[in-house]
């Protein structure tokens, strides 16, 4: 039986669309009496709902999504996708023995194998995101620290669309991290038992993530860029929303040695965690490469230093709401500390910019009410 992802579908981010087809999934499948799920999509966050239902349902599932970009690798990572292994005839035997199941495939090890798969290929922060609500689905306590710890250790390594890639594929990428590995189980075995001779090393890629943090605040932020920058700072620009910062760059209003604020847009206030695709698009329009420091959630992919996923967000009264115009800001990636011109005195004086959460009774207004943040998967608490 198939089913099919409805077209319309609740406004907000990431995560909202995560969660809406986690429970959407769900509900599908009730009475149906499936003895398995093949699953399949295009977005990051299709592939993670559809993990999370399967969870749910405590029903063996196959991923069958092409295995090209960097959340698939990382999926395959977890347990959830053959190497080599004919697609069918797994999908028959797992249907057959009903067996692994989920809960069988998602602990420790294997959400830290896929942590390191997904990076290595140069994921960025949202599948931070995706893996902790696999993991808080699945029970498993202390990932989200053990993100804090491996992903700035995992810089990517290669690209998709890379000719080392291409050639070595998923089981040579593998190999390749070799130790760095856990032999766990997956729906075809132990995941070292296909894998090839590791191969040679691949063309650099230097992205990595690095963790910055407020001492005072109690902020936290991911910082994506590249692995030789040691130090960002810039002038504050603060816009409310997306909107407003691509309405800014549009009006030539950002300077060079600015830095781009841009609150809103996290799980409470977006709501759902919004990606920020136009805005990557219209600053590369304008030539402008500037760093930007927001709530909610970097593209993929993307050029330029982004420093994403603050937390606490503009909606629930985190410090970045009370930055201003002409706030200096530095961000020291060596140590991992966010420093600023202002003083904390006049920080406490500061009336913090407010997010207005979405009223009413519908989906996207009680998932806004309710979120987790970010870095704890930013579902549904």
């Amino acid at each position: 039986m198939t089913l099919s992802l409805p077209d319309t579908r609740p406004t907000g981010g990431v995560a909202l669309h995560r969660e809406w087809v986690a429970d959407w999934a769900q509900i599908s499948s009730f009475g149906e009496n499936f003895d398995a799920l093949l699953v399949s999509a295009a977005q990051p966050a299709e592939l993670a709902g559809l993990l999370i239902a399967a969870l749910r349902l405590d029903l063996p599932a196959v991923l069958a999504a092409p295995l090209t970009d960097p959340f698939a690798v990382a999926f395959a990572a977890l347990g959830f996708a053959p190497l080599e292994e004919d697609l069918v005839e797994v999908v028959v035997e797992v249907a057959r023995t009903r067996w692994p199941r989920p809960h069988d495939l998602i602990e420790g090890f294997s959400l830290a194998n896929a942590l390191r798969a997904g990076l290595s290929l140069g994921a960025g922060p949202e599948l931070l995101v995706h893996l902790a609500a696999i993991a808080h689905e699945a029970g498993e306590v202390g990932f989200t620290q053990m993100i804090r710890v491996l992903a700035p250790e995992n810089p990517a390594v290669s690209t998709p669309q890379s000719s080392w890639f291409e050639k070595h594929g998923v089981a040579g990428l593998f190999a390749y991290l070799g130790e760095a590995l856990h032999d766990t189980p997956t729906v075809t075995g132990r995941l070292k038992e296909p894998l090839p001779p590791g191969p040679p090393a691949p063309e650099a890629a230097a992205s990595r993530l690095v963790f910055v943090r407020g001492r005072a605040s109690g902020t936290e932020a991911v910082c994506r860029t590249d692995g030789a920058v040691a130090e960002l700072s810039g002038l504050c620009r603060f816009y409310a929303s997306e909107e407003a910062a691509v309405r800014a760059v549009g009006d030539g209003e950002p300077g060079p040695s600015d830095l781009l604020v841009v609150g809103g847009c996290g799980p409470r206030g977006g709501p759902g965690l919004l990606r920020l695709d136009l805005l990557e698009r219209v600053l590369g329009e304008a030539g402008l490469n500037v760093p930007v420091f927001t709530d909610g959630l970097s593209p993929e992919g993307v050029m330029g230093t982004w420093i994403s996923l603050v937390a606490p967000e503009v909606a629930v009264g985190g410090i970045i709401g009370r930055l201003r115009d002409g706030d200096l800001l530095r961000l020291d990636l060596v140590e991992g500390i966010i420093r600023t011109g202002v003083k904390a005195e006049e920080f406490s004086r500061r009336k913090p910019f407010a997010v207005a959460i979405s009223p009413g009774f519908g989906y996207a207004a009680r998932y806004a009410r309710a979120a987790f943040p970010a870095l704890e998967g930013a579902g549904f608490s």
